[in-house]
């Protein structure tokens, strides 16, 4: 198999890499070693698009800066070109005590000498106003107005699904086992075969170190951080309208608290220097997470916390701070590009891929306008966002969408279909395209039902779908199967 340009890596920025290049007369193929895209860092993002005030931490100075700013006008744009739902909710830092206050000028000053967007002190009785279940040892507040949020694996999907529209080959479940050079050739061996190719973008995540030593191109240093956040009922969806956070009183710690496009609140906890590929959580960080998110909405309880899940975020600097992210051709072999962003990786998506595909026009790569490419893409329908008469309307259209499989979230059996036409082929990747799974039982109910449709769709026996692919089956045998036939 031969193409111009191999993507490693369906995360955001992979995506948005391929959804820039299929712009232009160029041949590229995106490999993804999961069954779906997405699963990595970007799943473990908290929802939030930096508009500018919560970017106020970032070193001007520093690249990461630069391409979350650059990105702030691109984003909106871009999900309403790909049917993606952005809200923007803005944001309060609550201020507890005149130290605070000070710290908070400091930012709002950086602020305007940046030319970020207006913010501004806002008093107690107008805090309440905004917010009348914070916490009474809030004293004022910094709003920024602009502060957004999307769902980061259905943007991701979504740039997938365009710029496979557009001519880009994406392939699942394969990884990239070694990279040969040949010439001016790569030879990028697979557990799918070899691709040959000219140019390498590695947006590999937590691997991408390890993908640039395939090629002795390792010349940047990464270190993993762990952070944990939780998810709240539906329920207390309506204790917030604001992104709402407050400084830790602890050092590896975040005081946050999020609406989320689907109606849950996430929060977000601790952020501490891990064990690559750690994914666990436990009942302390759970517990600490509880206290945090606690100082700013005391009524919540452990029994509102639906799920939780870590997730890693790579930094340079760490000792430092977050300031500094991966971007750049590799000094050591030509075209040869490895991008690793770290928190904000979705806020700063629509820049960074405008600056890849500028960097493989630098290493030779001729971009060339595709006339046929088109910006647009349009989302699946969501059931229980329609009217009543526009359910009656796909009902009627399909009765499958009368058949609610999902009782938490509502989803229909219309819905899951369409996932499976889309390229969900595993539980999560319904799970991810639709919400089923992703309530209050978390997917207690409806698993087997949705394994069932799936299978249907699929053409595969029910004990054959899986969790996320690979070895991760759910079903082992039917019942008499494992009895051997005796009931």
């Amino acid at each position: 198999m031969e193409t111009e340009v191999l993507i490693i890596g369906g995360g955001v920025l992979g995506a948005v890499v391929a959804r820039e290049l299929s712009r232009y007369k160029v041949d590229v193929i995106l490999v993804e070693k999961e069954a779906d895209f997405g699963w990595g860092s970007t799943k473990t993002n908290m929802c939030i698009v930096c508009q500018g005030g919560d970017t106020l931490e970032f070193r001007p100075e520093y690249h990461r800066s630069k391409l979350v700013w650059d990105s702030i006008p691109l984003m909106e744009p871009l999900c309403q070109e790909l049917d993606v739902p952005f809200k923007r909710v803005g944001e309060l830092a609550l201020i507890r005590n005149n130290e605070e206050l000070g710290k908070f000028r400091k930012l709002k000053s950086k602020a305007e000498k940046l030319g970020l967007a207006v913010h501004q002190f806002i008093d107690l009785d107008t805090l309440r106003q905004m917010e009348p279940n914070i916490t009474r040892e809030a004293i004022a507040a910094l709003y920024d107005p602009n502060i957004a949020i999307v769902d980061p694996v259905r943007l991701t999907i979504a740039l997938i699904e365009n710029a496979s529209q557009n001519g880009v080959k994406v392939m699942r479940e394969t990884e990239v086992l070694n990279i040969l050079q040949k010439g001016n050739q790569f030879e990028v061996e697979t557990n799918r075969g070899s691709i040959q190719c000219r140019f390498i973008v590695n947006a590999a995540g937590t691997s991408v170190e390890k993908i640039a030593r395939l090629v002795n191109s390792d010349d940047f240093v990464l270190y993993p951080i762990r952070g944990y956040v939780g998810i709240l009922d539906k329920n207390l969806g309506d204790l917030i309208k604001h992104e709402i956070h407050m400084r830790p009183d602890a050092p590896g710690q975040m005081n946050i608290l999020t609406p989320s496009i689907h109606g849950n609140l996430f929060f977000g906890t601790t952020m501490q220097p891990a064990r690559r590929g750690d994914y666990s959580t436990t009942r302390r960080i759970a517990q600490i997470g509880l206290q945090n998110v606690r100082k700013i909405i005391p009524d919540i309880s452990e029994k509102d916390i639906i799920h939780s899940f870590a997730g890693f975020l790579m930094f340079r600097n760490w000792e430092v701070g977050w300031h500094e992210s991966v971007v750049q051709a590799s000094r050591k072999v030509s075209r040869f590009i490895s991008i690793c962003m770290g928190y904000p990786g979705v806020s700063a998506a629509p820049a960074t891929g405008r600056e890849v595909a500028e960097l493989l026009r630098r290493e030779g790569l001729r971009l060339e306008s595709n006339p046929r490419f088109s910006p647009f893409r349009k989302a699946s329908p969501i059931f229980n966002q329609l009217s009543e008469e526009q359910q009656k309307e796909l009902i009627t259209q399909d009765s499958r969408y009368g058949h609610v499989v999902c009782r938490c979230e509502t989803v229909t059996e219309g819905e899951i279909v369409e996932a499976a036409r889309r390229g969900a082929t595993t539980l999560d990747g319904v799970k991810f395209r639709t919400r089923a799974g992703m309530g209050r039982c978390q997917g207690g109910f409806c698993t087997p039902r949705v394994a069932k449709i799936l299978g249907r769709e699929l053409g595969l026996p029910e004990e054959k779908i899986t969790k996320k692919g690979r070895k991760s089956r759910i079903l082992l045998y039917k019942t008499k199967e494992l009895l051997g036939g005796e009931l």
